[in-house]
């Protein structure tokens, strides 16, 4: 978005981050033996490769080490995000747990963690972030959420909705994007 940005500044872009759960009843445990669970250690190998190679393109270091758990603790501290400070806070947040998971190893189940990424990128009160992530509001929307995007046909992340039309499912190069934008852009002109 940013380099399609640069090329075509009247094109303005509004991100806001929807849940999915990909393992909705995940247990707590080593993210290295989650995947050799679900993988044999030939397709382990190969997963972790690839994982590492498009990453790479763009300074991102995957790590298949730490622990991991249910997310759900998470996407209602993004959706608070989202509620009270806004998208662009919600992005920031959502950068922070991104790197904290998937490169440095951090546990996305455990709230202390999260409650640490909540007070230093979104500046979130203690009392919100624990009446979040324990209310039994908080755990309903998102439990409605999450069916929405099912029954709307999401099956996997990532997948981005693009103005309510287009959806761009899986891993997908720049120029995918890039690609729809210029159709968007053209229809509306």
């Amino acid at each position: 978005m940013e380099r399609y940005q640069a090329l075509h500044p009247e094109v303005e872009f509004d991100v806001t981050w929807k849940p999915f759960l990909l393992y909705p009843t995940l247990r707590k445990g080593e993210k290295r033996a989650l995947y050799e669970k679900l993988m044999s250690p030939e397709k382990l190998r190969l997963f972790t490769s690839r994982l590492q190679t498009a990453g790479a393109r763009y300074s991102i270091s995957f790590s298949v080490t730490g622990k991991t758990g249910p997310s759900q603790p998470a996407h209602k501290l993004v959706a608070l995000t989202l509620q009270t400070r806004g998208a662009n806070v919600q992005s920031a947040l959502l950068d922070a747990l991104f790197r904290g998971h998937f490169e440095n190893g951090a546990d996305i189940a455990d709230e202390a963690w999260l409650m640490h990424v909540g007070r230093t990128e979104a500046k979130l009160e203690d009392s919100d972030m624990r009446a979040a992530l324990m209310g039994p509001e908080p755990g309903k929307k998102l439990e409605d959420e999450v069916r929405s995007a099912a029954i709307g046909g999401v099956e996997a992340v990532p997948c981005v909705t693009v103005q309510n039309r287009f959806r761009v499912g899986g891993y997908q190069e720049s120029d995918v994007f890039e690609g729809l934008f210029d159709k968007i852009r053209r229809e509306n002109r």
